[in-house]
């Protein structure tokens, strides 16, 4: 699709945070195009608002927190990969607290949400991050080299240190390929924290 969309209208959810324990409420808002995807903290004088952005992350031990002056939300992955996923490139996420909730620990809720409201096409065309040559990230633990390529295609290899036990996936994805068909949503927080 080459056209932006957001949400159709607002749905929303409430529980617990993983991390804090705290009892949230959060709604998922649509947004006019180019806004992006926002979280904004009800919760706090001014409704500070927090642009899912890698220049404000500020901490990524255990979950991702993104941080903006005094306000912080923690423990996005999962919200951002629910978005991601199908492709929405702006709406408003609306908490109550310094959390989502976090559900069974998946994105099914988040996506329960969406497909509950469904999507709407907007006037402005995306801008597509496209590699044109090869790029490494740092490594840190492990480094991910990006090749250019037509598609998103996702190939991984994963083994012990003493090279047994590999494990390799390779995956296009796509609209086409149906969301129930695709791969953790780690992958799609990776991808989405390097803005492709």
């Amino acid at each position: 699709m080459s056209q932006q969309q957001t949400l159709r209208q607002g749905a929303s959810f409430s529980g617990i945070g993983l991390h804090s324990g705290n009892r949230v409420g959060m709604t998922f808002l649509p947004a006019p195009p180019n806004t992006g995807i926002r979280f904004r903290r009800v919760d706090l004088e001014g409704k500070p608002e927090i642009e899912a952005r890698v220049e404000n992350v500020s901490q990524t031990a255990r979950s991702t927190t993104l941080a903006k002056g005094n306000a912080k939300i923690q423990t996005v992955e999962h919200v951002l990969a629910a978005l991601a996923g199908y492709e929405i490139d702006n709406a408003i996420i609306e908490l109550d607290a310094n959390e989502p909730p976090i559900g069974d620990g998946s994105a099914r809720e988040y996506c329960k949400m969406i497909e509950s409201v469904g999507l709407v096409a907007q006037a402005e065309k995306r801008e597509p991050y496209q590699i044109v040559t090869r790029l490494n990230s740092k490594p840190v633990i492990r480094s991910f080299p990006f090749f250019p390529h037509d598609r998103l295609k996702i190939s991984c290899t994963s083994a012990d240190k003493a090279g047994r036990f590999s494990q390799f996936l390779s995956v296009e994805l796509s609209p086409e390929r149906g969301r129930t068909n695709w791969p953790t949503p780690a992958l799609f927080v990776f991808l989405k924290k390097l803005n492709i």
